[in-house]
């Protein structure tokens, strides 16, 4: 039988984060660390100079089941196509663990940088991660629980972007799954 695999959203205190499971909704990024599927509370501000960032979106894989098998071989990627618009973009990595996201709720997050969480390198244009091309991820288990290397990634929003809402964006999480 297949494992079955969730991906949560990580939000709150490093002591005791909030996972929500966000497989197959659309979740946003705002200038808030909380899980917003839907709502457009504290959006991202266009700033009169330079960027506005969302804060941190942190995601990782979970196995709620999985039997006499192994779930590795982990690799994130985008559609490859920046659709956000003019002066938008999103840049992320693979981390090693979570560290709450920080910033100034309804304008912005702080820059996501290699030295501001557990980021494994400095973050990159997530549109250049595509399917032929995609990031691998540490991370291999052969039980339930959250397991492997977070993505994390982060919307900039620079001074000539256009107000209103963005286009959708599909990321992918893929795996190898033994047990099936």
């Amino acid at each position: 039988m297949a494992a079955v695999v969730e991906i949560k959203r990580w939000t709150g205190l490093a002591a005791g984060p909030t996972k929500d499971i966000i497989t197959s909704i659309n979740t946003r990024a705002n200038a808030e660390d909380t899980n917003t599927p839907d709502g457009t509370t504290n959006s991202i501000l266009i700033p009169a100079g330079g960027s506005n960032y969302s804060y941190w979106v942190e995601t990782r894989l979970y196995v709620t089941s999985i039997s006499l098998g192994t779930v590795d071989n982990l690799r994130w990627y985008s559609d490859g196509t920046n659709n956000f618009g003019t002066d938008v973009t999103c840049v992320g990595y693979s981390a090693a663990g979570y560290v709450q996201a920080t910033g100034t709720p309804g304008t912005t997050g702080d820059p996501l940088t290699k030295a501001s969480g557990s980021l494994r390198e400095e973050p990159v244009d997530v549109f250049g991660l595509k399917v032929g091309s995609p990031l691998s991820l540490t991370g291999t288990t052969i039980a339930t629980g959250d397991f492997g290397d977070f993505f994390v990634y982060q919307i900039v929003v620079g001074s000539t972007a256009v107000s209103g809402a963005t286009a959708a964006e599909t990321f992918t999480w893929k795996y190898d799954d033994t047990s099936s």
